[in-house]
């Protein structure tokens, strides 16, 4: 900020623009200008150049639209960094399509590792897989036959080689976990029609191994993932991870599951001034490796119920609970009722990621544990978040989620690949049993049963929805930044319009994106639209999101990324 002249003169100044303020009003208007990262003023062209003086960095928008900074409700920031090359610790093969190209990705990371060393990767790409079928230990043999290798195929679905699961003590005798036992989870292990585990594991199997490795390496117990890793090699992940978001329009995002160890690496970026995406820390308890005794003391030792602390750059923001995972319980009815009401009593808010559907009666046993810590400490008001939420169709649950005020948020991005995979892969997904047997239910039947996301009854419920991704489960594409936001209004997926009466408007979409994730992390005051008195986080764009045709909205390109005021990406033409 200067003074020049006894008035006070902007940082920053955009004019001559379609700046989409999101503001109670819907108002649009042509300039912003911004002072120590702060909106002080938006309006006319006329009024706003008032503010720019000789020290003022001025944009010519030349017509471009400028939104508020996006916000993804629900990212594994950090896991999705160390899969970047400039983290330089996992194979990214996020993207490919083909077990072929797995393979081939995880050759060249064995011919630069030593023997014994652990070789692990990002997530599978979540769309079909060409082969309509999973890689397995004989697959991973053939090109890592000395290395353990760990493939993420999403959550705690992962897929290994024969010595990794030969370290993880797994053989045709071993059982599938979680049967009558209320402290361990459930899950299967794979078999080939010999009885012998084909190296996918499933949920409460992988958390088996997970424990057997984690001895070996000496390494902690996480939520998610393997390897624990340095705290520069977590900030080198970070930043890389940021600059893609930035990419996106992403200023903003909750951060699910984050373990206590991995906060330095969030703390230290932010003291040394490099963040460029303010985070929502949503710690993660690893409960499906605690017993319910170790769970009620961790609560108590956890932090503390800190929601709230810490600044515009980085916050704690609550508990992550995994109740389900592809239909299995990372824990017992019991043991998630009293998580639920105990941590409640404390204090804590939680992030519920719920079971696939409303069908089964697996909800009702969520929603019970939620009414029963709601009568003891009411929760309305509190902003908990029901996570995914896919298939939530019953409005019965709909009204039981209103009345308790928890938050729908919603993945739109992550229906979009992941019913493709739903559609082209659906036998073999119930022969793996991440899916459910097709109950008569036709391919595309069963792809919207478990992957839509009805976001218009949502609404019409009363309900907030937020948007987000689920990355790294999906990735975001440079090329196609706004997929997610597309996703979000026209139901569009790989499995073509699941739910086309659930189609909403434009300016209702990218909502759920800004204003209402502002909403859901308490931070409505201070971001989500154009406002003075709002933090500056800006993104310009190529057209109005509003009112470009269909057909060019995937064409929307992010040309300018401004957090605090600062810019901190620029759209590069080739």
């Amino acid at each position: 900020m200067f003074i020049e002249q006894d008035r006070i003169v902007a940082d920053l100044v955009l004019h001559n623009g379609n700046v989409i303020t999101l503001d109670p009003a819907s108002r649009v208007a042509e300039a912003v200008a911004v002072v120590d990262g702060t909106i002080v003023a938006v309006g006319s062209d006329e009024r706003v150049k008032r503010l720019a003086g000789g020290s003022t960095r001025v944009i010519d928008l030349l017509g471009s639209s400028v939104i508020p900074g996006l916000v993804d409700n629900h990212t594994h920031q950090l896991m999705a960094g160390l899969d970047t090359a400039a983290a330089g610790v996992k194979v990214n093969i996020s993207l490919c399509r083909s077990i072929e190209e797995v393979k081939a990705e995880i050759a060249a990371a064995a011919h630069r590792a030593r023997p014994g060393e652990w070789i692990t990767t990002s997530c599978l790409y979540r769309g079909g897989i060409v082969e309509g079928r999973f890689p397995t230990r004989h697959d991973l043999d053939a090109v890592a036959p000395d290395n353990p290798v760990y493939i993420a195929d999403g959550g705690r679905n992962i897929i290994v080689n024969t010595l990794a699961l030969e370290l993880a003590g797994i053989t045709p005798d071993t059982p599938d976990p979680g049967a009558g036992d209320p402290d361990i989870s459930e899950g299967h292990i794979v078999r080939d029609k010999h009885g012998v585990p084909t190296g996918h594991l499933i949920v409460g199997a992988g958390d088996l191994a997970r424990r057997k490795w984690w001895q070996r390496l000496g390494q902690p117990v996480k939520m998610w993932d393997l390897l624990s890793f340095d705290l520069e090699t977590n900030i080198r992940a970070l930043r890389a991870q940021m600059a893609l978001f930035n990419a996106a329009g992403i200023t903003g995002t909750r951060d699910m599951g984050v373990a206590p160890n991995e906060i330095d690496a969030y703390a230290e970026l932010s003291r040394r001034g490099e963040a460029t995406v303010r985070t929502d820390l949503v710690l993660g308890l690893p409960v499906q490796h605690l017993t319910t005794q170790e769970i009620s003391a961790a609560l108590r030792l956890y932090f503390g119920p800190k929601q709230g602390l810490g600044d515009d750059w980085l916050r704690v923001g609550g508990l992550k609970i995994v109740a389900q995972n592809y239909g299995y319980w990372s824990m017992q009815p019991e043991k998630l009722r009293r998580l639920i009401t105990e941590g409640n009593q404390m204090g804590w808010r939680f992030a519920i990621h719920g079971t696939p559907g409303d069908l089964r009666d697996d909800i009702e046993v969520i929603l019970d544990a939620m009414e029963e810590a709601h009568a003891q400490a009411p929760l309305d008001g509190r902003r908990w978040s029901y996570e995914h939420a896919f298939g939530l169709i019953n409005p019965e649950h709909h009204r039981r989620l209103r009345r308790l005020g928890v938050i729908i948020a919603a993945n739109p991005l992550l229906s979009y690949f992941a019913a493709g995979r739903s559609l082209e892969m659906h036998e073999m997904l119930e022969a793996v049993r991440l899916a459910e047997a097709p109950d008569g239910l036709a391919p595309r039947d069963r792809t919207v049963r478990e992957w839509a996301q009805p976001i218009r009854t949502w609404m019409n419920a009363g309900l907030v929805v937020t948007g987000g991704t689920d990355c790294p489960a999906v990735v975001y594409d440079g090329d196609c930044p706004l997929l997610g936001l597309w996703a979000s209004f026209s139901q569009d997926t790989l499995a073509g319009t699941l739910m086309p009466e659930e189609t909403i408007s434009r300016e209702l979409a990218l909502r759920m994106w800004t204003t209402n994730n502002a909403y859901a992390t308490f931070e409505d005051h201070r971001k989500g639209s154009i406002e003075k008195g709002k933090l500056a986080d800006l993104v310009v764009l190529s057209g109005d999101p509003l009112t470009v045709p269909d057909g060019e909205f995937l064409d929307l390109k992010v040309l300018e990324t401004v957090v605090g005021g600062r810019t901190v990406h620029e759209y590069v033409r080739t």
